[in-house]
């Protein structure tokens, strides 16, 4: 059965605006002595690990017993998005912000940016604001430069300049598949994005929901920053199309791709390298290696590696023992969890995991350095970078476009594509379709139809075509951002943002309604 598992985290949000952030998922992994409070998008062996290395690694630096409290409210938008809500009720209710939790760790750098920009409500003298995360002055450029060295992979910053945030972690993004699936049907394993687009995989992708992660969601803008703005566009729509699940949670795809009931899906790199571990650490009853039964391919010149990062939230009630947990994760010591196999004792002089091999990529470059040799995995990121020039609009795109195209009105994407993919003249064999590959008629006005992105109104009469890319940054600032607020566009009591959903919502609609009328009045004639 085709299953959509779509989460949204709106309720959550409209609690937390009067509720304070602290809402505990599991037990302390230390009860004795202070506790840290960590709030993270981070799995369950990560948290583990963390714990352990930390107050083993506390113990020994301050002399000091600590605990650790995980909070783990979601993926990191939603923990962006319930942060935002606290830190604006506190300034409504004019109270003192933060104080609820410590560190905020995990989660691609785009949701660390923008935690790191003031929040305010109010005009003029009436006007208050605040940012979520706290600076970290204690930082210096020295000490910065000698734990990092150059601050950049792939054209990317490690950590930010203005110390709200640093790296901790490397990530990047591939194509996860199931090879016992695809030996089955015959069909090879994708390398490239546009593998995903194959109509041979309907109904068995898996993807996720872009506005419920944060590293997904730049999953997605890499496509279109490295492919370009149409055709990112058409793998991801067909990819969508050949979906069996959306879902909202990036740890939910190798489990998902894993047991088979999705052949194939876009993951994040430590999320696919886990479980290929936790498969070959099973008994495998099928005749076939388990550590073979996944496999996770990063497309050539077609992904980014992006920092996962570590801040400390303004007004954390245990500051200092913040600071140190920055310091950990900065340490050889914690880097060496990223990347030793589990077990007990030491390997390379650093510590192990104790129960899992956690197959994620340290930032420091002292780590490959000094111990390379003895990582699970084999892969230096600082040797193959790829500087990506971008686009600042696209991101902010993603979702806004993505929802309404592929989840909003998932059911007749799918039949639009199944029409297009099964009429007689769709050609064999390539692995994008666009509408000037095809001569006949009918199948090119399905597929213009198809691949077709919103025109949105602006202010004086102008209309802008979002098949443009470079309509984008006007789009932002108008629509996105509000700045057509005062062009009597929507009802001033209205959310632009959600009077563009709506619009788009209707437009992807229609469309795939075309196609599908369209299909069925060539069916009943070819019937008669």
């Amino acid at each position: 059965m085709i299953r959509i598992q779509l989460f949204f985290a709106l309720a959550a949000v409209a609690v937390l605006t009067v509720t304070p952030v602290l809402l505990y998922h599991g037990t302390p992994t230390q009860t004795s002595g202070r506790t840290l409070i960590i709030i993270t998008p981070n799995s369950e062996q990560m948290r583990q690990e963390f714990s352990t290395g930390f107050i083993r690694w506390h113990k020994k630096k301050y002399g000091e017993q600590v605990g650790v409290v995980w909070n783990t409210p979601g993926g990191a938008t939603e923990i962006r998005r319930m942060l935002v809500a606290q830190y604006e009720s506190a300034l409504r209710a004019n109270q003192p912000v933060g104080g609820d939790a410590d560190i905020v760790f995990g989660g691609g750098s785009y949701e660390y940016k923008s935690m790191s920009r003031s929040i305010y409500i109010g005009s003029g003298e009436a006007r208050r604001e605040t940012t979520i995360l706290q600076p970290c002055d204690w930082m210096t450029p020295e000490k910065l430069s000698e734990i990092y060295g150059p601050n950049e992979i792939d054209g990317h910053p490690l950590y930010d300049k203005q110390l709200h945030w640093f790296g901790v972690a490397l990530s990047t993004f591939g194509i996860l598949s199931n090879t016992e699936q695809f030996q089955a049907h015959g069909i090879e394993i994708p390398k490239v994005w546009a593998d995903l687009a194959d109509p041979r995989l309907f109904e068995s992708v898996a993807l996720v929901n872009p506005s419920q992660s944060g590293s997904v969601a730049t999953a997605f803008e890499t496509i279109l920053q490295r492919l370009g703005w149409k055709r990112g566009w058409q793998i991801m729509r067909r990819a969508a199309a050949n979906t069996n699940q959306i879902v909202a949670a990036g740890s939910t795809i190798p489990t998902t791709v894993g047991n088979g009931e999705s052949w194939t899906g876009i993951a994040i790199d430590f999320y696919g390298r886990y479980q290929a571990q936790s498969l070959a650490d099973s008994a495998n009853q099928t005749g076939i290696s388990s550590i073979d039964r996944l496999q996770f391919c990063t497309p050539k010149g077609q992904s980014v590696v992006d920092a996962d990062p570590v801040a400390i939230l303004r007004g954390a009630p245990n500051a200092d023992l913040a600071q140190h947990f920055v310091e950990f994760c900065l340490s050889l010591d914690a880097q060496m969890l990223w990347q030793l196999p589990s077990g007990e004792g030491e390997m390379c002089g650093y510590s192990r995991p104790e129960n899992y091999s956690l197959r994620r990529m340290p930032i420091l470059r002292a780590a490959y350095e000094c111990c390379e040799k003895c990582f699970v995995d084999q892969i230096n990121p600082f040797d193959d970078q790829s500087v990506l020039e971008s686009d600042p609009n696209f991101r902010d795109f993603v979702s806004p476009i993505f929802v309404p195209m592929a989840i909003t009105s998932t059911d007749s994407l799918r039949k639009a594509w199944h029409a297009i993919f099964t009429h007689p003249a769709y050609p064999p064999g390539k692995e994008i379709v666009s509408a000037e590959d095809v001569s006949d008629p009918i199948l090119k006005s399905w597929i213009e139809a198809f691949d077709a992105l919103p025109t949105i109104s602006g202010p004086n009469g102008v209309f802008f075509d979002l098949n443009d890319p470079q309509c984008l940054s006007a789009v932002r600032t108008g629509w996105i951002k509000g700045g057509f607020a005062q062009s009597g566009l929507w009802d001033e009591r209205d959310q632009s943002p959600t009077i563009m959903r709506r619009e788009f919502n209707a437009f992807f609609a229609n469309q795939y309604r075309k196609i599908i009328d369209s299909a069925q009045s060539q069916t009943t004639s070819r019937g008669m």
